[in-house]
């Protein structure tokens, strides 16, 4: 229960905040639009992707190189 007053304090403080500077939803749309973040998302998110299919695949391949210096060694 006191987390959800603090979370209710807090965003009535920053609705405030933003009401006396004049910040409408309309200029955060305009902002995220001039700003390209959902493009900017999307191209993080895939640098995440591919830098955890290359993880995915040098854990792989470790297993098999593993695999294979046991059979090696035999």
């Amino acid at each position: 229960m006191i987390k959800r007053i603090i979370f209710v304090c807090i965003v009535v403080v920053i609705a405030y905040y933003a009401g006396t500077q004049g910040l409408t939803p309309g200029n955060v749309i305009d902002w995220f639009a001039d700003n390209d973040i959902l493009q900017t998302l999307k191209e993080k998110f895939n640098e995440i992707f591919n830098l955890a299919e290359e993880k995915q695949v040098a854990e792989k391949a470790g297993k098999i190189i593993d695999i294979l210096k046991e059979k090696l060694s035999n």
